[in-house]
């Protein structure tokens, strides 16, 4: 059971999410729609270690989340992805709000087996902006939980 304050993994989870949110819609997405990559592509159990998304997001220009094969050494996964419903951008501070409650709600608890408040895994997220949603019609939530230490198989069902 963690023993962090679920107001404290809120804060966490908000933290993470932004950095990435913003990292990747901004300067990967339309980059990725452009000229390739698999930013637009990535799914349901695709795995990949947080730092090397962190460092290449820092580079300024994303193109692909360096996956790796779930049975190799990893901390992150991909376990849910949702579409926003269509109209016009919601805004940047109700789709982080859609962003929070996706991906630490049911799905988060279906994947890993225990409540998000519960939980030792934290989780992260990408969103679209409201260039890509203008752009590219980009309306997908992806939802990724984060381990702390490195595990070499599948989150689903970790019950921690």
């Amino acid at each position: 059971m963690s023993s962090l304050s679920p107001a404290v993994r809120g804060a966490a989870l908000a933290v993470v999410s932004a950095g990435a949110v913003v990292s990747l819609s901004a300067c990967g997405v339309l980059n990725s729609v452009m000229g390739g990559g698999n930013v637009m592509e990535i799914g349901v159990g695709d795995c990949f270690t947080e730092s090397e998304m962190q460092t290449a997001m820092g580079s300024g220009e994303v193109e692909d989340i360096p996956l790796v094969d779930c049975s190799e050494s990893h901390d992150a996964e991909v376990f849910h992805v949702e579409e926003l419903p269509d109209g016009d951008f919601p805004g940047d501070g109700s789709v982080q709000s859609s962003m929070d409650d996706i991906c630490t709600g049911t799905a988060f608890a279906d994947f890993i087996g225990v409540d998000y408040a519960d939980s030792e895994i934290y989780v992260g997220g990408l969103s679209p902006t409201s260039d890509t949603w203008e752009l590219i019609d980009d309306r997908e939530i992806v939802c990724y939980v984060i381990s702390d230490e490195a595990v070499t198989e599948s989150l689903a069902g970790a019950s921690r």
